[in-house]
């Protein structure tokens, strides 16, 4: 019994952290239009959600302002990436787009009832203390935040993740190895049967070196090649992942083309693994946000406080603190 609660507990608190690098990484946000008014305006339960503050805001804003900054320097500020968006102002509505999530998938917690334990806000306390004492007077001064700022963020966030937790605990996201498997192949490719089978009979009969034949005589120059199990499937696919280690294919046909392949890796452990966990954390992320998306066309939010719009990237200088995630991270560890 503990040992499964603590797989649980480990899955809520990393649920949303793949949610999270998409979103603060501009690959994904949430489209939530501005409003004139300050808080958060709400079609129906206005009165059950209050708004971040600047200060609260700027925790995260300062944190992804440096985590850019220190791999590309602040010359990426001024970068056009949507016509005359410049990146400081698409970070900043990213982040923005991320705390308007949070507070969504807040929302939905309240409305079933779920709640930070006491013992959980001890952790998160904690937590909070620890990053307050990294914070420079640079740092202090730039975000503006207090220990109750930082307690609130993290707070939320946890929630956020708690929530999703339970929203996909009774999914099946189990993966086969089958299903994940990756393998390592070498192919000799060519247009010609004639030549395809003079090829296999030196490799097979004569006992010529494969990757050498694939050099000199592939009529394409990939020779190595990676493969996953793909929805396509086909007798080339097949083929490949029917063969063990070391082992030579006869003569595939597909395409137009001849194929002889030769599979140098029946089994990547490493890959296969990495590539389990991606498959399950889509299937988790479906039904995460059919949940979700419900919800949101519900309970459509937007943040309108106006500090958004003056944030500035070119103050606080000596601000360098981003380790905001990383922090919660190593306190709740996956």
């Amino acid at each position: 019994m503990t040992e499964k609660k603590n797989r649980n507990k480990n899955r809520r608190h990393s649920f949303l952290r793949g949610l999270r690098h998409l979103t603060l990484s501009l690959a994904f946000s949430l489209s939530l239009s501005l409003s004139g008014c300050s808080g958060i305006e709400l079609e129906n339960k206005t009165a059950r959600v209050e708004g971040y503050t600047e200060a609260q805001a700027m925790i995260i804003v300062a944190n992804e302002r440096n985590r850019y900054q220190n791999v590309y320097t602040d010359s990426i500020w001024d970068i056009n990436v949507d016509g005359d968006t410049t990146f400081d102002k698409y970070l900043i509505s990213s982040v923005k787009s991320f705390m308007e999530q949070i507070k969504l998938i807040n929302m939905m917690a309240e409305e079933r009832g779920v709640t930070v334990s006491s013992s959980e806000r001890d952790e998160i306390r904690q937590l909070s203390e620890r990053y307050m004492e990294g914070l420079t007077e640079g740092d202090l001064e730039y975000i503006g935040a207090d220990m109750e700022d930082v307690n609130r963020v993290y707070t939320d966030y946890y929630l956020a993740n708690k929530m999703a937790e339970l929203l996909t605990s009774s999914a099946d996201a189990e993966i086969s190895d089958s299903e994940a498997k990756i393998i390592h192949v070498r192919q000799i490719v060519t247009v010609s049967e004639k030549k395809a089978m003079a090829l296999l009979k030196m490799i097979k009969i004569d006992g010529e070196d494969f990757s050498t034949m694939a050099r000199r005589y592939s009529e394409d120059e990939t020779i190595e090649l990676t493969l996953m199990r793909d929805k396509e499937d086909n007798i080339y696919e097949r083929t490949a992942f029917s063969l063990e280690e070391g082992e030579v294919s006869n003569i595939v046909e597909m395409d137009g083309k001849y194929y002889i392949i030769q599979c140098t890796d029946d089994y990547d452990e490493q890959a296969t693994l990495e590539r389990k966990d991606k498959l399950k954390k889509a299937i988790l992320n479906k039904v995460f946000q059919e949940t979700y998306s419900q919800f949101k066309n519900e309970n459509n939010i937007r943040f309108g406080e106006r500090f958004w719009n003056s944030i500035d990237f070119s103050e606080g200088e000596d601000c360098k603190v981003m380790n905001f995630f990383d922090l919660y991270d190593e306190a709740f560890p996956e």
